[in-house]
């Protein structure tokens, strides 16, 4: 027998599983991965389509915009918001020292409170938004592009990178990564402002190559400095609200990174990186691969993955596309592979029981306790995810915090899968496993105990924390 007749039913059924439509388990996959749980509405959308056009429904239902209106204080331009706090300054700065200091007291209480009320307004974007692949990408460039509240100490700074990150959720990287350097937030955060000719600050000359480029072992110490001088000069106008180049500032002498000469600025510096096509893409594509697919990267696939962005001029949805569509994604194997993260929990659990997201300010609280606290991420390189967050500690302190959510009694008001199959009664038990495990339960059930014990008891199984 060839080779040929011996592939051939292989090759046919690969085709026939591609070309079926979507069973219930594998659009709760799709979902799960791409978005925050997955609701009976929407995995009945899957059930008719093909593994593809699934995954193309997806895609072409992400936005650019927010769904709800921000807090009040957001409205406010960023020029307007920097003469603002210039202003007072200027009031301040000649005032006996404790009443500066009683005015600083005041000016971060504030600051504080619209903090809190940011983190309650995102939350309240992932828990309603119509499409969920858009609020993942922002919180997956929210960790890769990180920025820090506690640091940056302006909460409409981080609600414009908020914005930023969602108007490029699924566009282009070039684009995205070229308004990094100047925005605001990473402006402060980084300490960009400091980097000066005579005294080159190479924070983020450093961050931009090893976090946001070409990764770690392709860049030499050199190339930071020559980087950092190219950086130089931009300062924080009072005036705009954003950071502008003064010559006076900057170093315009010429430089080597990554072996082109010239005098180069920070635009330069940028298409420089961007010009390493092949490694910017297998960085990107690898850290995208451990969001959807595996915290185990496949190297081979990665790198064969990485040439779909570098020859799509680094638009980011033939790559998405390419990642949600291989047979990686898909095996049975990487169901229950990836751990879910504290917003992907609580924000999941909300939607697929339908249950009431008030009061908001709890979310923040408990996504903190969790050990993700949206908008203050512990440093430069983010959360480290995946298996980090199941400590010992981090599993007890999940079921707690689900055992708040989803209380006893449950509320009138749930998602109608619910009622279903709480009529059932210990069907329906089966019926809620399917629903919200990717795999089995960890702890045996006894199905006497009532539906709704049941589905506590589900949601609080170590089980439930896997995607």
């Amino acid at each position: 027998m060839s080779t040929a007749s011996r592939l051939l039913p292989l090759i046919l059924l690969t085709c026939a599983v591609r070309l079926a439509g979507l069973d219930s388990g594998e659009a709760r996959h799709l979902l799960g991965r791409t978005g925050f749980g997955a609701t009976s509405a929407e995995i009945a959308d899957l059930l008719a389509l093909t593994r593809e056009q699934a995954v193309d429904a997806i895609l072409a239902r992400t936005k650019t915009f927010n769904r709800w209106g921000p807090p009040a204080w957001c409205v406010t331009s960023l020029a307007d918001n920097a003469k603002a706090r210039q202003k007072e300054y200027d009031d301040w700065k000649d005032l006996p020292q404790p009443e500066r200091d009683k005015k600083q007291q005041q000016r971060d209480a504030l600051d504080r409170a619209r903090g809190m009320e940011l983190k309650g307004w995102w939350y309240r974007e992932m828990l309603s938004t119509d499409t969920p692949l858009t609020e993942r990408m922002v919180l997956f460039w929210h960790n890769h592009f990180t920025s820090q509240l506690e640091t940056v100490r302006d909460p409409l700074l981080m609600f414009e990178q908020n914005r930023l990150f969602r108007a490029h959720a699924l566009g282009n990287y070039a684009a995205l990564l070229k308004s990094i350097p100047l925005d605001p937030a990473m402006f402060i955060y980084l300490d960009s402002n400091s980097n000066i000719a005579d005294r080159p600050n190479e924070n983020f000359a450093r961050e931009v190559m090893e976090l946001f480029t070409v990764g770690e072992g392709f860049y030499t110490e050199k190339d930071i400095k020559e980087a950092a001088r190219s950086f130089s000069g931009y300062r924080f106008d009072p005036m705009t609200g954003r950071p502008v180049r003064t010559d006076q500032y900057h170093d315009g002498g010429r430089k080597l990174v990554l072996g082109h000469k010239g005098v180069f600025d920070a635009d330069e510096v940028m298409r420089i990186l961007l010009e390493r096509e092949e490694r910017v893409a297998i960085h990107l594509t690898g850290k995208l691969w451990k969001e959807f697919i595996d915290e185990t990267i496949d190297q081979k696939e990665v790198y064969r993955l990485s040439a779909v962005l570098y020859k799509a001029s680094y638009e980011l949805k033939p790559l998405v596309r390419a990642l949600l569509t291989c047979d990686a994604f898909w095996a049975p194997a990487r169901r229950g592979s990836l751990v879910k993260s504290p917003v992907e929990l609580l924000c999941g659990a909300v939607r697929t029981l339908g249950l009431p997201p008030e009061p908001i300010e709890r979310f923040p609280l408990w996504g903190r306790r969790l050990g993700q606290d949206v908008f203050d991420p512990p440093n430069v390189k983010g959360w480290t995810g995946g298996a980090a967050w199941i400590s010992t500690h981090g599993l007890l302190a999940r079921s707690e915090v689900m055992g708040e959510l989803v209380a006893d009694p449950l509320p009138p008001a749930t998602a109608p899968w619910i009622a279903t199959a709480r009529a059932k009664r210990s069907g329906g038990i089966e019926d809620a496993t399917r629903m919200l495990l990717p795999v089995a339960a960890a702890r045996q059930m006894d199905p006497a105990i009532g539906f709704d014990r049941a589905l506590r008891a589900l949601v609080r199984d170590p089980a439930y924390n896997l995607k």
